[in-house]
This record gives structure tokens, sequence and C-alpha cells, in this order.
């Protein structure tokens, strides 16, 4: 399991996908207030596209404006190929937006 940290003045972001490492990891641009930590369960196919992405509900924050640009982040990021991998596979992306 590989762990990535990027921290900027905003955002804390890391990721765990097993055998892969991140291409492009983008840092949502929020306009929210609040702070808190939200993790998205990622879906990755062989190619390294994010096929899929949900919030992971027992661990996140509630506010809803945290979660759409986590969610629109996920969605964008791309990950290393791999012929190996299963068709979908699992791993997530944690972000730890600062209050602004």
């Amino acid at each position: 399991m590989e762990i990535y940290q990027q921290k900027n003045l905003y955002l804390v972001l890391s990721y765990t996908l097993d055998g892969r490492k991140a291409t492009h990891l983008p840092i949502p641009a929020y306009r929210c207030y609040g702070g808190g930590q939200v993790t998205v369960i990622i879906f990755v196919n062989r190619n390294g596209n994010v096929v899929n992405a949900q919030i992971n509900e027992t661990v996140s924050a509630n506010d809803k404006c945290l979660r759409e640009y986590a969610l629109r982040a996920a969605r964008q990021s791309k990950f290393t190929k791999s012929n190996t991998a299963p068709e979908r596979q699992t791993g997530e992306i944690v972000y730890q937006f600062i209050a602004q």
C-alpha cells in the first residue's frame, strides 16, 4: 500500500491504490467556508481512469460543499496503467480541507 500526501495552504490530500501511482491528482479549488475530511472511494480501471467514485459515508464530513468538490476532483484523477490489476480496482482518496 502506497500512501501519497500533498499539502498546500488549504488542503491535505492522500491516496491509497495498491501497486499504482497517481499521474494526475487535481487539487480541488473549492469555495466552501468549512473544513473537514472527506474520503472518496474510487474504482479505477486497468487504464488508470477513475470509472466511479463515491463518498465513504462513515468517515466523511457532512458538508455538502466539501463533498461535491472532493468527488469532482476524485473523478478527474488518473493513475498508472496495470494489466495485472482487477478490471475495477478499489482505492481511496482522502481530502482534508482546511477552513478558509
